[in-house]
């Protein structure tokens, strides 16, 4: 028979007494927080999937807010797109206008004031800046202008970086574009080649230029000259980059010319030493394109060879500024096309967040009907573990002694 000490007997009552407290104090505070999980020791495997869980919550709670930056970045962009093809759109409309033989020095000099305000607004789209101060088309360096009136020119202060923001665990999209693609990124003339009409040309020749996908891309000359005798007609010859000859003939009213995939349609006569260059297609900002129009439109008309080379610069415009205004629709396609896709990830997003935020509850969130009830068990164990000790407490033999 064993027996129990006195001192051991109040040491298992008060054990009891504080173990019921500590479970009781744990159902309380599980009730408080809503949590059946408030510390890692409480369920240590569950603990360690919900700081996953909730590390990837947090990740894609960050992805969502790129996803609103990178929105408004991108609207920010593509209405200054728009509002720079509404610029170009009118200034082909004055173009248009302006290649008319019944316009004079005058109005052609008020069409030129117009398009020169219309660069000084272009300018003002291009530097725009984003609600932080950021110019918004110089790439990673924001902080300086991306344009600038620099001499006869235009200078580019920024540079080629892509801002770009991620989106998801697997994507990223460019938020900000460059300048230079931007404003910079259109060829002139046809895309392939444009053509120059000497400013020393005598004669009225008119020359519509046309050419194929595949032509030869080169810088081709086309010069008229006399004939060999007194009466003969001219002749012309087409050399190409390298000085060899790839057309030549006698010329003829409404002559048609062709080489290396360029056709050239010349309506008037031109004169003996009168020069054309057919020169490859380059990159040109859009200010330098539309002060070349509007210094056009400013020069003297004052003889058959001024109009004629203001009608052939002209046309040639037309062509650089459709090729801006495509090189405009192609951006802002890709614009649409990248909110589009921010659009759809951020539904994606969304759609995570629910299922995380649904294994995050399933793991933690407490069971209220089942703790209220463990709660009122524990309370009745506590004071029944109470009760016992002061029972036990009071069985001493020292009680009956007189």
């Amino acid at each position: 028979m064993t027996r129990i000490s006195s001192v051991e007997q109040f040491r298992q009552g008060i054990d009891n007494i504080l173990s019921q407290q500590a479970r009781l104090n744990e159902t309380q505070l599980q009730l408080s927080t809503g949590k059946k999980i408030n510390r890692p020791s409480d369920d240590p495997s569950a603990s360690t999937q919900l700081l996953k869980l909730s590390t990837l919550k947090s990740k894609t709670e960050q992805y969502n807010r790129n996803i609103e930056s990178a929105r408004n970045q991108l609207q920010l962009q593509e209405s200054v797109l728009s509002s720079v093809s509404n610029v170009l759109q009118r200034v082909r409309e004055l173009t248009v206008q302006a290649n008319n033989a019944t316009q004079s020095d005058q109005s052609r000099a008020a069409i030129a004031d117009e398009i020169y305000n219309r660069i000084d607004e272009l300018l003002q789209y291009a530097n725009t800046r984003d609600p932080d101060g950021e110019y918004i088309f110089s790439g990673f360096n924001a902080r300086s202008r991306a344009f600038v009136e620099s001499g006869a020119g235009y200078t580019y202060q920024g540079d080629q970086g892509e801002r770009m923001l991620q989106i998801s665990e697997d994507l990223q999209v460019a938020v900000r574009a460059s300048g230079l693609d931007v404003f910079a990124s259109a060829k002139t003339g046809d895309g392939r080649f444009t053509l120059v009409t000497d400013a020393a040309n005598q004669g009225n020749a008119l020359v519509s230029m046309t050419s194929v996908t595949d032509a030869t891309l080169d810088d081709y000359t086309l010069t008229y000259a006399a004939g060999a005798n007194p009466g003969d007609p001219l002749t012309y010859q087409v050399v190409d980059g390298s000085a060899a000859v790839v057309a030549f003939g006698n010329y003829e009213t409404e002559a048609v010319i062709s080489f290396g995939g360029v056709t050239l349609e010349i309506e008037g006569d031109p004169e003996a030493g009168d020069t054309y260059q057919v020169n490859e297609s380059t990159k040109q900002d859009v200010f330098t394109t539309l002060k070349n129009l509007a210094d056009e439109l400013n020069a003297p008309n004052n003889s058959g060879s001024d109009y004629a080379r203001e009608v052939n610069d002209l046309t040639i415009a037309l062509e650089s500024l459709d090729q801006a205004l495509a090189a405009n629709q192609t951006l802002r396609t890709k614009m649409g096309n990248s909110l589009q896709v921010i659009d759809q990830r951020q539904d994606s997003n969304l759609d995570n967040l629910i299922r995380i935020e649904t294994q995050i509850s399933e793991i933690e969130d407490l069971d209220f009907a089942t703790a209220v009830s463990e709660l009122n068990l524990q309370t009745v164990a506590l004071q029944a573990a109470q009760q016992s000790y002061i029972k036990i407490q009071g069985l001493s033999l020292f009680n009956y002694l007189r």
